[in-house]
């Protein structure tokens, strides 16, 4: 979803785009690999201005057994350093790598504030997320690139993610929100996801570690709230923790109760603009968009 955004929006600004896919290349802009062996191809990726990494399974779509562990790991930690191996091998590596990460590295924080130099937290999701920024951010070392990591909260899409999904129960009177609705939850439009992408790749004094949130993140019940708003729906009722737990196990604590009330004070400093700061607003695009396109598929 997000490389799909990206994509559009780098070309519409007239940048040539390569796209890195495990699927077999069906276009002369796609370079196959295996993210666990190699790139196939790679003297195709020699000489570029910038490395977007967006590789990593997904995050919340199944309980984390430990074959889904071992998944979550090489497809982030192991793919990122297959990339590097096949971008240090040309004679030109990228003056820039942007990756892409989450939140999850600060675990659960309740009221704290946090912006990019909080210390990570506990747990694994943390322990992943920061294994993984770590090994991102060694493009400067390995790569001689500027380097720098994009903390994501919930990315919201009216073309796929989390959002489609949210809105769902709402529409038959049974949105809610999750446990008790006082964590905070930090979130993204993909607008602002791919602003952000942008200035990371184009701003000379962004490297390290950003998050990409809205500046001013509300507890999960005011955000659903938000939502049922613009939906015209009530908000009621609730998710117990009970049966959240039950269905998704420390899933659910890390990514569903966690609390993260995480700032993107860099990106603020650095003079980015947010097109989507508050909730209501960016639920009202969302929920437009999201009805513009169910139309047009009729």
């Amino acid at each position: 979803m997000i490389g799909t955004w990206l994509a559009r929006v780098l070309r519409e600004r007239g940048d040539e785009v390569l796209i890195v896919t495990r699927s077999r290349p069906r276009r002369a802009d796609h370079v196959q690999w295996d993210p666990l062996k190699k790139v196939h191809d790679a003297d195709r990726l020699d000489g570029l201005d910038a490395v977007v990494n967006l590789t990593g399974a997904p995050i919340a779509d199944r309980p984390w057994t430990r074959d889904r562990r071992r998944v979550l790991w090489e497809s982030r930690v192991t793919a990122t350093q297959t990339l590097f191996d096949a971008l240090a091998s040309r004679g030109r590596p990228p003056k820039v790598f942007v990756g892409a990460g989450g939140i999850g590295v600060y675990g659960d924080r309740g009221d704290s504030i946090l912006d990019e130099y909080a210390a990570p937290g506990a747990g694994y999701l943390a322990e992943l997320s920061a294994a993984w920024e770590q090994a991102q951010l060694d493009a400067t070392k390995r790569l001689g690139a500027r380097a720098a990591v994009l903390r994501m909260g919930i990315v919201l899409s009216p073309t796929g993610g989390a959002f489609p999904l949210m809105v769902k129960p709402f529409r038959v009177g049974l949105g809610g929100w999750l446990g008790n609705g006082r964590q905070y939850t930090s979130w993204i439009s993909i607008r602002d996801c791919i602003g952000s992408f942008l200035h990371l790749i184009d701003h000379p004094g962004a490297s390290g570690p950003f998050n990409g949130t809205v500046p001013e993140p509300i507890a999960n019940k005011e955000w659903l709230k938000a939502l049922g708003h613009v939906l015209h729906r009530p908000v009621i009722t609730h998710a117990p923790k009970w049966a959240l737990r039950g269905a998704f196990g420390e899933l659910a604590e890390d990514l569903l109760l966690a609390s993260v009330r995480a700032v993107p004070r860099k990106l603020v400093e650095q003079g980015y603009m947010f097109h989507d700061p508050h909730a209501e607003d960016a639920f009202q695009w969302l929920v437009a968009e999201l009805r513009d396109r169910r139309r047009q598929t009729v």
